[in-house]
């Protein structure tokens, strides 16, 4: 019978087909190398093909491509899926995004942090060493209120230089503060349990000398007034150093007086203890350094001397006398303490002074030393070679400032069993 109409047009499709198909004598043969050999090829176009589709994701996915490319990437995202320029790390909101824990790592991992070798923190009882995890909560009070205090000490040789000292006037500044100890009420016991707490951090950081700082803060919890509700936390931080000029060692300071007027002095509880208020400070640093200053050397009321924005101050007199302010509304610093003992111990059998003494300093004193010297950190110490645009002795750095920072030197980097040192354990 008569073809149905659909089958009729299936007739005719095929052979419109078998009129386009080349004949059998026209083909080219197909030998089995050749064969092969397509086989062979198939995977890697489809991997690379693969790869470069992934590529392309990328690229298309990359924020700061988008900014630099707008046109360029709105042609492309009109002829690709949509899903292939979401990301999973982060969600659009108006004109920022949100983003997870894993994007807020890698942007942060952009901001330079070189020098950050290790960090610890008692939130996770564990060390870090990567810089961009080396953060403390934003509801910690040390952020909040600034309720927390903070101490050092210096990783010389592979050992912890005067820790323990550091550590106690750590401890008397959180009584002052009023902060609760992070691992229970017994003092030797936080002592013995930081200390171990702080080896291991500089152990962690793989360095021999490096300056190391800790805080003991009243801990995340609230954005409130008191410490009610925190926990108390300590933080532990092993860098390289501070910004300043390693040359000015050798080839010291110009310097300025900061008058009380000018820059209030902290308030003595506040200056006595080390906490981490320090806007004062930078004033104070600021404000010598818009006259041609470095730190700057605070000047109270009364015309005496009191103490720099992070340093203590030494003054030597015509009659070859070290002095530096009683510790009366300002920091009992560690450095100057030590390098007075030194001083007596070491410079006054050799001849370079005739004593040395704890006694108030007025700014004639000060204006007309010998020899000015600023100490901190228990080895920074920087001779002063001008002071409010005068010449300072020599005008270089004297012969016993030179002195003063050789003794601390070797003090902090002498070898053999010492109370002032801690060996680091090996784990």
């Amino acid at each position: 019978g008569a073809a149905s109409r659909p089958q009729r047009r299936r007739n005719a499709a095929a052979r419109f087909k078998q009129q386009l198909a080349p004949s059998a004598a026209h083909r080219r043969p197909r030998s089995p190398e050749v064969m092969s050999a397509k086989l062979r090829i198939m995977p890697l176009s489809f991997a690379m093909g693969g790869a470069f589709a992934l590529l392309l994701q990328q690229i298309l996915k990359n924020v700061h491509w988008r900014a630099s490319h707008r046109s360029l990437w709105s042609a492309l995202t009109s002829h690709f899926p949509t899903s292939w320029f979401s990301d999973p790390n982060m969600t659009s909101c108006g004109a920022l995004n949100i983003v997870n824990g894993a994007e807020w790592c890698r942007r942060l991992r952009t901001r330079p942090a070189k020098g950050m070798y290790s960090f610890y923190s008692s939130l996770t009882d564990a060390i870090t060493t990567d810089a961009e995890l080396m953060s403390v909560p934003i509801d910690d009070h040390i952020i909040v209120r600034g309720h927390a205090v903070f101490d050092t000490a210096s990783l010389c040789a592979g050992r912890l230089y005067r820790l323990q000292i550091h550590l106690r006037r750590l401890i008397d500044s959180a009584a002052k503060a009023r902060l609760k100890l992070p691992f229970g009420p017994d003092t030797n016991a936080n002592i013995e349990r930081m200390t171990q707490i702080i080896c291991a951090t500089c152990l962690a950081s793989g360095q021999k000398g490096a300056n190391v700082r800790y805080w003991l803060t009243a801990g995340p919890g609230n954005l409130g007034v008191t410490p009610s509700g925190c926990v108390p936390s300590f933080y532990v931080l092993v860098f390289a150093a501070l910004p300043f000029d390693k040359s000015w060692s050798m080839s010291g300071i110009r310097e300025a007086t900061v008058p009380e007027s000018e820059v209030p002095l902290k308030p003595k509880l506040l200056a006595e203890l080390k906490s981490t208020n320090y806007m004062l400070n930078a004033l104070t640093a600021m404000a010598a350094q818009d006259r041609g200053g470095t730190f700057g050397i605070g000047i109270d009321s009364q015309g005496y001397v009191k103490e720099s924005c992070v340093l203590n101050v030494a003054v030597v007199g015509a009659d070859r006398v070290l002095r530096t302010p009683p510790f009366d509304g300002i920091l009992a610093g560690t450095t100057i303490r030590r390098a007075m003992a030194l001083a007596e111990e070491q410079l006054l059998p050799l001849g370079l002074l005739e004593g040395a003494a704890q006694e108030p300093i007025s700014l004639a004193d000060l204006r007309n030393a010998t020899e000015v010297i600023l100490l901190a950190g228990d080895t920074h110490v920087y001779g002063v070679t001008s002071l409010d645009g005068k010449t300072v002795g020599e005008g270089e750095v004297g012969v016993v400032t030179r002195a003063i920072t050789t003794a601390l030197v070797e003090d902090a980097t002498k070898e053999g069993q010492t109370e002032d040192h801690i060996d680091l354990p090996s784990y």
